[in-house]
């Protein structure tokens, strides 16, 4: 065998037998880095704050302990015998999390007008609820001699099938009915415990953290350019309203200077008409009168000039912008000019 490299070969059961050989310093370099574990206390000497809080929230009782609808506390649901480890489990990652940079906190949120407490992993802006419970085993009821009394007089009752036991295993992870149920979560298994899986939890948010902020950056970009798109089509709008505008009263101004000219000319022939002798004094009155109005509407009679831009208002721009006129705030001012938003300049330059 070559130095560096070993043998790899499948097909023991059906098939042809394949022997590759492995290079391997190459197959350590292209495996991921491994997860760092999380160590658990066997006692807790200085709990976490939450922890603590926890620990007064518990209550007497011997048999259950459910926290989840107790504020400002870690959400428990767990057997008395397990939630001591949970606790020990739930300080381990906390302080973890929190030596890494990131916040724990708890929230209580009004929905349907309930409220409903979380304790959060806050990363990076993203808040991220976790909570412990311990799963149940479906085992057969056992009917009490007063369901069975209660069902004698009231035949139309049912004596439920099954009970739901705590079987031991804790299972830590996203909320039950929460938007990030089964997105990450951990739990005791056959060849695990949660302990060892706290690692790969915390990595899980991590990795929905960077996701999150993936996509909260690419819909960041999607609406600048929806904007930037949005403006650029306001200002092409403008363009063409302008253009639209000085085409008009050019075709105007031509069309004035003609018929001032026409105007003249027809004077010129009414005077030609009568050799300007016999001129009556009402016609004279009003030739004089269709001159002046010549030399009133004749455009050329004063420099030539750029005529003002019409207004500027989503009313005036409506027919040559198309879609919704109030997606972003308006560019123009109300004498016309380009005054876009401060984002807007900040993107352009």
């Amino acid at each position: 065998m070559p130095e560096g490299h070993k043998l790899r070969w499948t097909g023991r059961q059906r098939g042809d037998c394949v022997f590759t050989l492995v290079d391997e310093e190459a197959e350590k370099a292209a495996q991921p880095p491994p997860v760092p574990t999380i160590d658990v206390p066997d006692v807790l000497g200085r709990p976490h704050r939450l922890v603590r809080a926890t620990r007064k929230a518990l209550g007497r009782s011997k048999t259950v302990v459910d926290t989840r609808g107790t504020p400002e506390v870690i959400p428990l649901h767990v057997s008395r015998e397990q939630a001591d480890r949970a606790l020990r489990i739930m300080h381990a990652l906390l302080t973890e999390a929190e030596s890494r940079g990131y916040q724990v906190e708890t929230r209580t949120d009004l929905q349907r007008g309930k409220a409903i407490h979380q304790m959060v992993i806050v990363i990076r802006g993203h808040a991220l609820p976790l909570a412990i419970t311990e799963r149940a085993t479906k085992v057969p009821h056992e009917p009490s001699a007063q369901e069975i009394r209660q069902q004698h007089r009231h035949p139309w009752t049912r004596i439920p099938k099954y009970d739901h036991e705590f079987n031991g295993r804790l299972e830590l992870g996203a909320p039950a009915r929460s938007w990030y149920q089964h997105s990450y979560t951990y739990s005791d298994g056959a060849r695990w415990t949660l302990e060892s899986r706290l690692g790969h939890l915390l990595r899980d948010l991590e990795d929905r953290a960077a996701a999150a902020e993936r996509r909260q950056r690419e819909e960041e970009l999607r609406k600048a350019e929806q904007r930037r798109r949005w403006y650029a089509t306001v200002a092409q709008a403008r363009e063409r309203q302008v253009e639209r505008h000085r085409a008009n009263v050019l075709v105007e101004q031509v069309k004035a200077w003609h018929r001032a000219d026409e105007i003249r000319a027809f004077c010129h022939a009414a005077s030609a008409r009568v050799g300007g002798a016999s001129v009556t004094a009402e016609e004279q009155e009003w030739l004089q009168w269709a001159e002046a109005y010549a030399e009133r509407i004749d455009p050329l009679r004063a420099p030539l000039g750029i005529p003002p831009d019409p207004p500027a208002s989503r009313e005036a721009l409506r027919e040559l912008l198309q879609g919704d006129l109030y997606a972003h705030p308006w560019p123009f001012d109300s004498n016309g000019r380009w005054t876009p938003p401060d984002e807007e300049i900040a993107e352009r330059t």
